[in-house]
């Protein structure tokens, strides 16, 4: 057991030239994670959130069916999460909060206007998020304002 050990620690800080450097960042993340199992007795966590409801993952079991999942859909994904039985059933997720939360009593009007990226919700979060960044970036670079105003 020591041997697993090590070899995951070696693992969770590999270096070199031969990997790219997302599959690195991914590699040690993940060893990282089997290292906090294996010698903290920590279970595993994830949270998947989605329009109408999230998801709680908290073993190894449900994280490689999930990343599985995930792999396939690609696109697709958030929309099977709100609308597929199947992994509702495989994650345990209560389908009719689900439903309701989407709108599937809504008509193709309703849904246009209220999940479109041309919606005013969306509008809204699009301003808030340009706000956001306006101000990190003022807020980044202050020092270089000669007069010294407050942001």
């Amino acid at each position: 057991m020591d041997e697993v050990k090590q070899r995951i620690a070696e693992l969770s800080v590999e270096s070199g030239h031969h990997m790219s450097k997302k599959s690195k960042k991914q590699q040690r993340s993940t060893f990282r994670d089997f290292m906090s199992t294996i010698v903290d007795d920590e279970p595993p966590e994830e949270v998947v959130t989605f329009r109408g409801g999230s998801v709680k993952v908290t073993s190894w079991k449900e994280i490689v069916q999930l990343n599985f999942i995930r792999h396939c859909l690609q696109g697709g994904f958030q929309i099977q999460m709100m609308m597929n039985e199947t992994l509702h059933e495989i994650f345990g997720v209560d389908g009719s909060i689900i439903s309701d939360a989407t709108g599937m009593a809504m008509s193709q009007l309703e849904k246009r206007l209220t999940m479109s990226k041309t919606s005013d919700a969306a509008k809204k979060a699009d301003k808030k998020m340009n706000r956001q960044r306006k101000t990190r970036t003022n807020v980044k670079n202050h020092f270089l304002t000669a007069d010294g105003e407050d942001i």
